[in-house]
């Protein structure tokens, strides 16, 4: 009968102990992911950051062309929609993000996300396309019009890069 009470508990011992090494090990697991979670997010957000520099030199190089009566020979493109949000959108979507961000921080990347996108991207585009056309057609306020769209984009850019470093500056 002793034989089988102590069998019967080294057996409960045994459950709680594996259900300790299962919970320890899913704990380093979960931290583990966090921390390569963090990482990727904060790398996305340098990728996005070097590219929105590239499209702000883009921008200015518009505006000279516009400013010099030139902007059908602009041949840029800006390709907004190639900004990386596959770990921001995957932690959106589970729910882990709130445990990096604030929710300030959660509403400009969504905000960047508004215009850092194709619908952004075909905007902007076919904005490039009617001032082209304005200025083919001869319209007296194709010059006026086209800065106003470079004005905006020129400051809708510099505030995603300031929402990106805020994010930035949360993470680390």
């Amino acid at each position: 009968m002793i034989d089988g009470i102590m069998y019967g508990i080294s057996v409960f011992v045994g459950i709680v102990a594996g259900i300790g090494v299962t919970i320890g090990v899913d704990c380093f697991r979960a931290k583990k992911q966090n921390a390569n979670n963090k990482k990727n997010l904060s790398f996305e957000i340098r990728c996005n950051l070097s590219k929105i520099e590239k499209w702000l030199e883009l921008i200015i190089e518009l505006r000279n062309y516009v400013n010099s009566d030139r902007i059908n020979q602009f041949s840029g493109y800006f390709n907004l929609s190639s900004a990386i949000f596959t770990t921001t959108n995957k932690l959106l979507q589970d729910g882990r993000i709130y445990t990096f961000l604030s929710y300030d921080s959660i509403e400009k990347i969504q905000e960047n996300g508004t215009y850092l996108s194709v619908a952004g991207e075909n905007m902007l585009s076919n904005q490039i396309m009617q001032h082209k056309q304005a200025v083919l057609n001869g319209y007296m306020n194709a010059k006026q019009s086209a800065s106003n769209d470079i004005d905006f984009w020129d400051k809708t850019l510099k505030k995603c890069k300031e929402n990106f470093r805020d994010i930035l500056k949360e993470l680390e």
